[in-house]
């Protein structure tokens, strides 16, 4: 689908652009200590804010490609008759434990956000935003990703 290519696409440059920042941070923090004599704080926790945001939409990518190792470790361990049923039951709780992490994971950020980070004076919400946002992201490419399996698997039969 073009559209979810492009929703990848827009995931894959976003975490990117987070490690990117993650770099040019810890590069400042260390600069600013060793050269400057100064320890320039709240680079190291941008620098931790934007690691977890880039670890969550790489998450979110890999269930667009069914790369996550538990999940391919449990398919090529079942035989081939119980391979549908174990994508299904795989599918289904997967599914529910997105859904738990974008449920709470809202309500973790929306509480977050009446709490300041220390050093760099940001609402901690835009952080834990991390989680439910990338769940939405990973739930759609699981979901696509399971209609795609379902459909090639018709055809097989």
């Amino acid at each position: 689908m073009k559209l979810l290519d492009l929703l990848e696409k827009i995931t894959k440059c976003l975490a990117a652009l987070f490690l990117g920042a993650v770099f040019v941070l810890v590069v400042a923090q260390v600069a600013s200590r060793y050269l400057l004599e100064f320890s320039f704080a709240a680079a190291s926790e941008l620098s931790i804010y934007a690691m977890v945001w880039s670890v969550f939409l790489g998450a979110a990518v890999a269930f667009r490609s069914n790369q996550h190792i538990a999940m391919d470790i449990v398919k090529k361990l079942a035989p081939d008759g119980l391979a549908r049923v174990f994508n299904i039951v795989i599918f289904l709780g997967l599914t529910l434990f997105l859904g738990v992490i974008i449920v709470n994971g809202y309500d973790l950020s929306m509480r977050a956000m009446r709490q300041v980070s220390p050093a760099a004076g940001l609402p901690v919400g835009y952080v834990s935003l991390a989680m439910p946002v990338c769940s939405v992201l990973a739930l759609v490419f699981l979901i696509e990703s399971f209609v795609g399996q379902f459909r090639k698997a018709q055809h097989h039969d």
